[in-house]
């Protein structure tokens, strides 16, 4: 005869779930399974500013070079703030000012680099040998996908639409609400825009390369003389 329990089970955190499963295991499986666990944190590189991790509704903690950000966490940038992260297989992500990145939000889909829920980011993705097949990046309307290396930038507006301009490479973007609609293949150079109620255009901003380009140089002045990092108003180039 089967007994069931009436009690609630409450969901463990992933990160607090590996630490009760490594407790039990010798030595030498910790080791590997710690080795395992790494393949899937992001190091930050270089940290200016107010940069933080968040997991789940915990205080946030202060990030510094160095330190790394398991997955399904949160980072978190200020005023005046940016940070670097790179991933194992050589991919990285740049959050700038007055942004908020879920890390690996879906721990089980490798390939799945972060989610943007405000603010810009910059994403390169690396495809080393023997490696996941697709790197995607997804914001709260827009899945964007790549199968070889690829250089984009992705602002997540405050009207919840989704702006992304490839650099380098080329991505397919798909909306995240709307699914049943074709993908979009967004190519260097040209960038495109997903809103939340519309179907995704075909239309695409040609020569955006070259906009970019021109506020990437007054970003590095604005870091040079400035000393400070560029913070949202990038929106508006």
């Amino acid at each position: 005869m089967r007994h069931y329990s009436w009690f609630p089970r409450k969901k463990l955190r992933p990160e607090l779930l590996l630490s009760l499963v490594l407790a039990g295991l010798p030595a030498a499986a910790q080791q590997v399974d710690s080795q395992v666990a790494q393949q899937y944190e992001a190091r930050a590189t270089y940290v200016e500013g107010q940069v933080s991790r968040v997991a789940g509704e915990d205080l946030p903690w202060a990030l510094s070079e160095g330190e790394t950000v398991p997955v399904q966490q949160a980072i978190t940038t200020g005023p005046d703030s940016f940070a670097r992260f790179e991933v194992k297989g050589g991919s990285s992500f740049e959050i700038f000012a007055n942004s908020r990145v879920m890390f690996r939000q879906n721990a089980a889909a490798a390939g799945d680099l972060i989610y943007i829920e405000d603010g810009r980011a910059k994403v390169i993705m690396i495809f080393a040998a023997d490696y996941r097949p697709v790197q995607r990046v997804i914001t709260p309307v827009a899945i964007i996908s790549a199968r070889a290396n690829a250089v984009i930038t992705v602002i997540q507006e405050d009207d919840q639409s989704t702006r992304v301009d490839v650099l380098e490479g080329q991505v397919s973007v798909r909306h995240a609400l709307l699914p049943r609609g074709e993908n979009a293949i967004v190519k260097a150079g040209d960038a495109i825009i997903v809103t939340r109620n519309e179907p995704i255009s075909r239309k695409m901003d040609r020569g955006s390369l070259y906009r970019y380009a021109l506020r990437t140089l007054v970003d590095a002045l604005s870091v040079k003389i400035l000393h400070r990092w560029p913070d949202r108003d990038f929106r508006q180039a």
